[in-house]
């Protein structure tokens, strides 16, 4: 698949709370669909890693690259941090989000070099914090925005929710997929709106809609964004 790349950073504050009856009935349906995706990825690696995963946007082949990625990141940071910080690898079609704790800008420096020397890795977003390691409590906090978050992504009806990973880092989301302009702009603005949120930034591939549509030529799925729909509420710079 050939697309332009382009990584940026959109950020955007908290601007209203979701009705919690709502959320918690859309959070299950988020959390059963993010454990049926990772059975899929299961699924692509045992057959050879030729097929695109029906739920992900990214090849097969892309999304074992990713995870190669991750697990060497992930070894050798922690070889090299021994037990001081708190440092968490998330890498996307070959763009590495890391985020964290470290007690000392040379450690944060450190790692930026790991990863940039990983091989295949194309970008680095270095979004590790110098400073005490976050809590539980926060860390559980984290966690929960993302489930809200990706619990509104099922709910908004102009976007496919699959197509973004979500990581949250004291309390700041990070959002990254192969998106068009147009869905990026719909999912800062939603992960924006829900309680909790600090900052939004995107570090997404956009890509236009004919080639949004040319990933999915082949199959009998359509999880895209419908064709002329706007942003319901713009994200804000």
């Amino acid at each position: 698949m050939t697309h332009r790349t382009k990584i940026f950073r959109t950020h955007v504050r908290a601007k209203s709370r979701f009705s919690l009856p709502r959320v918690g009935l859309v959070l299950m349906a988020a959390i059963a669909v993010t454990q049926l995706q990772g059975c899929f990825v299961l699924g692509a690696a045992a057959v050879g890693g030729t097929a695109m995963v029906a739920t992900d946007r990214r090849t097969a082949g892309a999304q074992l690259e990713d995870q190669t990625i991750q697990v060497k990141a992930a070894t050798q940071i922690s070889n090299a941090l021994r037990g001081n910080g708190n440092v968490s690898v998330n890498s996307y079609n070959q763009q590495v989000l890391i985020t964290g704790q470290v007690p000392t800008e040379a450690y944060k420096q450190q790692i930026q070099q790991i990863v940039s020397s990983i091989a295949n890795v194309k970008a680095v977003a270095n979004e590790v914090v110098v400073g005490p390691n976050s809590t539980l409590g926060e860390e559980a906090n984290d966690t929960y925005i993302t489930s809200k978050v990706r619990a509104s992504f099922i709910d908004d009806k102009q976007l496919y929710s699959q197509a973004f990973k979500i990581t949250t880092s004291a309390g700041i989301v990070y959002l990254q997929g192969i998106v068009t302009q147009d869905e990026a702009d719909q999912a800062a603005a939603v992960a924006s709106a829900v309680s909790g949120v600090q900052k939004v930034v995107t570090l997404f591939d956009i890509i236009t809609p004919d080639q949004l549509q040319g990933i999915y030529s082949n199959t009998a799925q359509t999880p895209i964004t419908p064709a002329g729909s706007a942003p319901t509420t713009p994200a804000k710079p």
